[in-house]
């Protein structure tokens, strides 16, 4: 078993993916290349799932493997779950 909760792939990363199911108010490990961060969960967020490692405004770009993959849909406050709730897609929109 590892030494921390979630791991960011990348340095630019905006979120962390947990390693295993975490509950709410863990206060998650996690691994950002050679340091280990911690940030408390303010839900939970299962295994593969993201969680946003810093606040992100509404409107932001949000980026994972150091890519811009969506825009926040809303606020998102440290250690809260990044998903389909709260993240749009920015892959397969055309052009706008």
């Amino acid at each position: 078993m590892s030494d921390w909760d979630a791991l960011v792939l990348h340095p630019d990363d905006d979120v962390a993916v947990a390693l295993r199911d975490l509950p709410a108010g863990t206060r998650a490990r996690v691994r950002c290349g050679d340091a280990l961060a911690i940030i408390t969960l303010a839900a939970p967020i299962a295994l593969g799932h993201k969680c946003a490692l810093r606040d992100l405004p509404a409107g932001a770009t949000l980026r994972k493997y150091g890519e811009a993959i969506g825009a926040t849909s809303a606020d998102i406050a440290a250690g809260a779950h990044v998903h389909v709730h709260n993240l749009r897609s920015l892959r397969g929109r055309g052009a706008r």
